[in-house]
Order: structure tokens, then C-alpha cells, then sequence
């Protein structure tokens, strides 16, 4: 890093601080430092707790969304009265906070969820329940332990004592008996008394209707007996033993839950039990419904959310551990919309005709899928990794994210920063090893965020060069309006900017200018385009009007957009372009055998010229600078970069070994270089 770099950050750095001090002094306690002790919390029926608000100056007001489910009291004591869901609001100083309240019937815990006994060996697992005390306890084989409780109970501490019987394994489960989804299980394992030895792979084993799940048995002398207790619900078949190892097939035939049991043929009391169950058809599953459906199995879940566009309540039954692309994938087929930067099973439908589809190949359930990710023209990386990373849950080194990583080791290092992504301000992540090069890391982050413009920020932002221009508007940020700033170059795209305010606000304006398609604000507006050169690309722009609008006003307003721009520079052409001042320059080059051409403004930037060459050709030139490094034409080659303050961003060189120092210090226009 050169020390004119050092320096300038040092600069700002101090300028930014003295800012911030200013801001203090100058400014107010707002709304804003107001805060809710808590933003959710899930409470038992019967039970307390207390929230609070710190930073307000006036008194606060409490209130429930439903006082049936939760009250709350003047000093932010909430109780839990009957199960659901609602929310507590705090106002004070003209701003209402709230917490998201879930109250549940009770909750289980137990002393130990897995217990190992002898034959007519007794152990004691103390329970602590919450809420609702009517209990009930089974066991999943009575013919290996026997379940009961030690009366009388002792308050939320409730003795259970299990008895082994014989050898095997199974569960004893503990539930609720006024709301049985709450429970808990104990695996329990009786040894017998022989000196026999049965092991099998898995104590429980769940299958879809028709699919099927394996288990391995290992018997040291004998081979082995297999029941299942319910044959039409499950079925079980073995294959061939080798070195003392067989591996069972277990097929399901309707929904519902079987014990299948192992014994072996030599001492039928040494036996093991494995929990099965079958989950019903795939139809049943993934399915958008209105109504919340009935579980098939006590580990299902019940997806439930609002579809905006109506305001309806919908459902969605899924199994445990349940594939969230395929539920996307339903959700999306039910609302007609794929959304961008979300992961389906199939290849989802386009919002755009711009938008691009993103596939990649992962593993689920043990077999190889494909997977898809839509996204716009413009696509954020950083936003697909996300996608990915959250989908997968694995996450790579020197990957950018906009969540924090998991770490691959104890002595990884997570590094974060400040980008721009869709107009706004967003926090950047990356997975580092220990001991990484901040050379790269630094060149990662100028790539991700190479410009800093069209930014949303709460403070005025620092220019990049003197030439640039900080627009600022308002929007309504957590209910309060706050003063919004966005950094823009001297010749920036108005349309572009107005994207900017209208994404960030939600809201559109009509007579307005905009780069994406806007939301009517009635059925009757209408939205018209055309299509403009903005820096060498064709883009289209979106016009919201009112109804019986005038067709001079919109003719007059597509014609000014046309006149204001500079979008023929830098553009490659097989003709002669028509210059538009007489300062601009043609520049001449060949490609694949013929001459091309480029118009150029007065001051012209000889890095976007090279890169625009570079489109065109995909051949980097030594002694020629680019904005990205280029690929080396023999291994001796060498690559220099300088860093340039008027762009924030580095400039790359490739030279050839035996280089010469004029003709680097010409093309980087006497910048100083880095190896």
C-alpha cells in the first residue's frame, strides 16, 4: 500500500471523527435511542416476565395486541394467559415499540434424555415441567422398560422411574396432556445378562411412503430374527450376512408409526427395537393450503405466512429437516412469483426478461441435486453466496457474504465492511484463514465496492472526487423521517438516482424518471418506455403516468432525457461514430481482422478506454493499464498495480520480465507502482 494512500486515509479518517463529534454536540436525544429490552421473547401460560425501555423522557404506555393471550401492566410486566401469539407495545416519546409474544402451554426437561440399564435395573430421571402438570408417560417397547411416575409430585419437579426388562432399545416419550406438541423422548438402552453382543446402526429410522431406509445389524456368533409390529405400515427385509454385518431394508407402506424388532436366533432375550416411522405421500407434503393442516408424524412442521398481494393466511405441512428449495419452489408456483436471490428446485420463471438463473449442484438426503437461484441483471455475488451458503450451510475462504460465516476453524477470521448493493448500504463478510495476505483482502474489497456511488447513508458521505455531487432525501426509517444522503458523480444518471430514492422509500412518483419498471399507485395509471445508451449499454426507462395524461408533456420529458447524455462515449462500433463536440476524438483499433471505432470525450479515462478494448478483444496488452488484473501471457510475465485516489480503486499493468521503467511510468501516468 503507497503512503499517499496511508495518508489520505489517515485524513479522512480524522475529518470523519470530527464529524461525529459535531454531529453529537449539534443534534438532540432523538427517538431513535429508544430501545425494547427485548423484540421477541416465547413465555409459558401461567409464567412472567418483565420488559423494559430504556432511553425514553416521557412516561410509557403499555398495551397487548390480545390481553387473552398476554396482558401486560403498567410496569411492563407481561403474563402469559392462554397459548398463541401476539404482540406487547411500548409508546413513549411518540414512538411505539413492540415485542413479538409467543405463549406455549408449558415446556419439559429432563435430568437425562439417554439412560442405560440392566435387566430389572431401576433408575429415577427427574422431570421439570412447566405450565400444564397432567403428564403422561409411554414407552416405546414396554417388553424392554417399563415407565411410571414416583407420586406424589414435588411442584415443576416430577420423579419418572423406568425399569429395564429385557435387552434391546427404545424411547420412552413424556408429553403434555392438554397440548401433546409439547414433549420430549428418552432413549433408553437395557443390556441383557448374556455375554452375547447385537448393535445395530440406528435406534429409530424414518422413510417416506414408498421410499425406503436402511439399518445395519451386527451379531458376534448368530444371525438374526426381524419383526415389525405393523407390517401395513412398514415392511422389512435383510440382505445377505458378511462378517458377522447385515444390512435391513425397511419400506414404507402408509403413514403412521412400527416398532421393528431384532433378536437373535441363539438367545431370543438379546434383542434390539428400532422406532420407525413413515411419513405420509410427497403430495401431502409441501402442499399451500388455507386451512392449518393436521401433522402426519409428531416431528412435522407447520410453515405459516401472509401472501402480501391478498392478505390471506397460508399453510404449509413439512417434514423434520424438511428441504427449503422445495418448499420455495411451492411457495412460488402457489403466488405465480419466483423471487430473486432465493433458492428453488427448479429452474424458477423470469420477473424480467433481463433476469438471470443461477444453478449449482449440492447434496441432499445423500443424493446429487441441482439447485436454482434467480437473480436480476444486475446481480449482487455476494447475495447469491448467501443464498447458497444458507441453503448448503458451507461457506468458503476469500468468498464475499452478507451474513456472517461459520467459521471452517477455531482460528479462522471473519472480516466485514461497508458496501453498496441495490442502492443501499450494506454490510460485506468474508471467511479469512489465519494468516492471510491483506493485499488480497484489500484487492477484494476495492472489487466488491469499486465505485461507493448511489449509496444510502444517515450521514453526508465523503466525496471521491471534487467534481461529485451528495443529493440527500427523506424517508421513513423505523417510524421516524430521517435526512437520507446518496453520493453521486458530476454526470450521474438522474434516473438512476431516482431508482435509488424509490427503492428505498417504496414508494413511486409519477412524471419521474426511473431505470426499473415502477409500481402503479393506481389501477388506472400507466407506465410507458423507451430506450436510452447510458455509458455504452442500452437500457430501458420507465415513465409512471396518470390517466388521460398529455402526450406533448411525455414527449417533451422523453426528449430532455435523450438530449442529456454523454452514453456514446466509450462505445465500440464497426462505423465511424458521429461526434457530438469539437473536442471529442476518435480512437482506431482492430478486431478479428477489422478496424474498430470509439468516440472519446476531451478528458477522457484511458483506463475505461483499455477496458472497453479489452470487452472487444479479451486480450490484455503489456504496458497498458486496466481496472482488473490481467492474465499473465507467459509465466515470467509480471503484473504491477498503483492505486488511483480520483476512482478509490487499483489500476493493474501487465509487463514482461525484463520490463522497462519509462514505459510503466508512461502508462501509469507517473503513479507509483507496486509489484
Amino acid at each position: 500500500m503507497s503512503t499517499e494512500k496511508n495518508i489520505l486515509r489517515s485524513f479522512f479518517c480524522v475529518v470523519i471523527a470530527l464529524l461525529l463529534m459535531l454531529t453529537m454536540v449539534s443534534f438532540p436525544t432523538s427517538a431513535a435511542s429508544l430501545s425494547l429490552s427485548y423484540s421477541a421473547i416465547s413465555l409459558t401460560k401461567g409464567y412472567s416476565t418483565t420488559l423494559k425501555v430504556t432511553g425514553a423522557s416521557s412516561t410509557v404506555t403499555w398495551s397487548s395486541g390480545d390481553s387473552t393471550i398476554a396482558s401486560v401492566s403498567s410496569a411492563g410486566k407481561v403474563v402469559g394467559k392462554s397459548v398463541g401469539s401476539t404482540y406487547i407495545y411500548a409508546e413513549a416519546d411518540s414512538v411505539t415499540l413492540k415485542c413479538y409474544v409467543k405463549v406455549v402451554g408449558g415446556k419439559l426437561s429432563a435430568s437425562s434424555k439417554n439412560v442405560s440399564l440392566e435387566e430389572d435395573e431401576v433408575q429415577y430421571v427427574t422431570i421439570t415441567a412447566k405450565g400444564s402438570h397432567g403428564m403422561k408417560v409411554s414407552s416405546g417397547d414396554k417388553s424392554i422398560v417399563k415407565a411410571s411416575w414416583v407420586t406424589p409430585w414435588d411442584g415443576d419437579n416430577i420423579k419418572l422411574k423406568l425399569t429395564g426388562v429385557s435387552a434391546g432399545s427404545t424411547t420412552v416419550k413424556v408429553y403434555l396432556t392438554k397440548y401433546t406438541d409439547v414433549y420430549l423422548t428418552i432413549n433408553v438402552t437395557v443390556e441383557g445378562d448374556n455375554d452375547g453382543v447385537l448393535l445395530t446402526s440406528a435406534s429409530s429410522s424414518s422413510v417416506t411412503v414408498g421410499g425406503t431406509s436402511s439399518v445395519m445389524v451386527y451379531s458376534d456368533a448368530s444371525t438374526c430374527t426381524y419383526t415389525m409390529a405393523d407390517t401395513s405400515v412398514a415392511t422389512v427385509s435383510a440382505g445377505t450376512w458378511s462378517n458377522n454385518y447385515c444390512t435391513l431394508t425397511i419400506k414404507g407402506v402408509k403413514a403412521g408409526t412400527t416398532t421393528l424388532t431384532i433378536a437373535r436366533t441363539d438367545d431370543s432375550s438379546l434383542k434390539k427395537t428400532v422406532s420407525v416411522t413413515v411419513t405420509g405421500s410427497a403430495s401431502e407434503y409441501y402442499t399451500v393450503v388455507k386451512t392449518a393442516p393436521t401433522k402426519l408424524t409428531s416431528t412435522d412442521l407447520i410453515l405459516r405466512w401472509t401472501d402480501s398481494s391478498t392478505s390471506t393466511v397460508l399453510y404449509m405441512l413439512v417434514p423434520y429437516n424438511y428441504d427449503t428449495a422445495t418448499a420455495n419452489t411451492a411457495v412460488a408456483k402457489n403466488s405465480g412469483t419466483y423471487e430473486y436471490y432465493t433458492v428453488y428446485d427448479v429452474s424458477p420463471t423470469k420477473q424480467l426478461s433481463t433476469d438471470s438463473i443461477v444453478s449449482f449442484t449440492t447434496t441432499v438426503s445423500s443424493k446429487s441435486v441441482t439447485r436454482y437461484i434467480l437473480t436480476p441483471a444486475t446481480a449482487d455475488e455476494p447475495s447469491v453466496n448467501t443464498a447458497k451458503a444458507a441453503y448448503t450451510g458451507t461457506y468458503e475462504y476469500w468468498t464475499l457474504y452478507n451474513s456472517s460465516p461459520t467459521k471452517l476453524t477455531t482460528t479462522d477470521i471473519i472480516i466485514s465492511w461497508a458496501a453498496t448493493s441495490n442502492y443501499t448500504t450494506v454490510t460485506r463478510y468474508v471467511l479469512l484463514p489465519y494468516g492471510y495476505s491483506e493485499d488480497m483482502l484489500e484487492a477484494l474489497m476495492d472489487e466488491d465496492d469499486s465505485s461507493g456511488y448511489y449509496g444510502v447513508s444517515f450521514t453526508s458521505p465523503t466525496k471521491k472526487a471534487s467534481s461529485d455531487i451528495i443529493l440527500s432525501f427523506y424517508a421513513t426509517v423505523d417510524g421516524s423521517s430521517k435526512l437520507c444522503y446518496v453520493l453521486v458523480p458530476s454526470d450521474y444518471d438522474v434516473a438512476k438516482y431516482n431508482d435509488v430514492v424509490a427503492a428505498y422509500t417504496g414508494t413511486y412518483s409519477r412524471w419521474t424518471i426511473y431505470t426499473t419498471q415502477p409500481t402503479k399507485l393506481l389501477s388506472t395509471d400507466i407506465i410507458k418506455s423507451w430506450t436510452k445508451i447510458v455509458d455504452g449499454t442500452t437500457t430501458t426507462r420507465y415513465v409512471l403516468l396518470p390517466y388521460g395524461y398529455s402526450e406533448d408533456m411525455y414527449s417533451s420529458l422523453v426528449s430532455s432525457d435523450l438530449a442529456i447524455s454523454t452514453s456514446s462515449y466509450y462505445v465500440v462500433s464497426t462505423t465511424y461514430p458521429t461526434i457530438t463536440a469539437s473536442t471529442d476524438t476518435v480512437y482506431m483499433f482492430y478486431a478479428n481482422g477489422s478496424v474498430r471505432y470509439m468516440l472519446l470525450p476531451e478528458s477522457y479515462s484511458v483506463v475505461k478506454r483499455n477496458d472497453a478494448v479489452l470487452a472487444v478483444t479479451s486480450t490484455y496488452e503489456y504496458y497498458t493499464p486496466y481496472s482488473s488484473q490481467p492474465s499473465k501471457k507467459t509465466d515470467t510475465d509480471v503484473i504491477l498495480k498503483t492505486w488511483d485516489s480520483s476512482t478509490s480503486a487499483y489500476v493493474y499493468m501487465l509487463v514482461p520480465s525484463g520490463y522497462t521503467s519509462a514505459k510503466v511510468t508512461a502508462g501509469m501516468q507517473g503513479q507509483t507502482v507496486e509489484v
